[in-house]
């Protein structure tokens, strides 16, 4: 376990990453629940899944012009890195980083990219009675849009496995070496050994993220026509 002693609190997410989280987290568990159970899925369904497209495109932008470790480069590391990162969890020993650890960074894309697919597909889809249809249902062949359909539902069942699995890793960081992973991602910040030199981490303007996802709102308006 890791000491308590000697700690400082610094900073570690800026407020776009917080709040891309949490809008993702909010929007993907409604998608999760109205796609399951038909709760307001005709009214809303499609709408936040196109809100969700606008979040990934921000995220993605904000991975190149948002605080350094932001990147989504950055979370490509040695697969050996993030086994002997589980291996250190697994002994309760895991060492502290300024963002998302080797394992970590793995799991966030492998989330990001099927959010992406659950994203991308349901422009292409429609419900069983075509009463919802995607923007741009019709340009590809029904053949080609009931296979997306069967993957639309499987890729959801996927998404369910990994947001239970990244539940589970939370409480587990937190019971098995101490570090809790939720507070950084509502305050900003986290508490830091004086013993270990933090990494340095770049700030972007707070303003550069309100200007970005307005952009990315209006682009994804403009696609998919919310406009017209």
């Amino acid at each position: 376990m890791t000491s308590s002693k000697s700690k400082s609190d610094i900073r570690i997410w800026d407020i776009w990453i917080r709040l891309f989280h949490w809008l993702l987290v909010v929007s993907i568990g409604f998608l999760l629940i109205s796609g399951e159970t038909g709760f307001l899925f005709f009214d809303w369904h499609r709408s936040v899944g196109e809100f969700v497209l606008a979040l990934l495109l921000f995220r993605l932008v904000w991975g190149f012009i948002g605080s350094s470790n932001a990147g989504l480069v950055g979370l490509i590391a040695n697969p050996l890195k993030a086994f002997s990162h589980l291996a250190q969890l697994l002994r309760g020993t895991v060492a502290q980083t300024r963002g998302h650890n080797a394992a970590g960074g793995w799991a966030v894309i492998v989330m990001l990219l099927a959010i992406s697919f659950q994203a991308i597909s349901g422009l292409f889809i429609a419900d069983e009675d075509e009463l919802i249809e995607g923007y741009f249902y019709g340009e590809l062949s029904s053949g080609t849009s009931e296979r997306l359909l069967e993957l639309h539902h499987l890729n959801a069942e996927f998404i369910m496995v990994l947001v239970a699995i990244h539940v589970a890793m939370i409480f587990f960081y937190l019971l098995r070496a101490g570090h809790n992973l939720i507070k950084p991602m509502i305050t900003g910040r986290m508490q830091w050994h004086d013993a270990e030199q933090p990494p340095t981490v770049k700030f972007t303007n707070p303003v550069v993220g309100l200007v970005l996802i307005c952009i990315c709102v209006g682009v994804i308006g403009l696609v998919i026509g919310w406009f017209a």
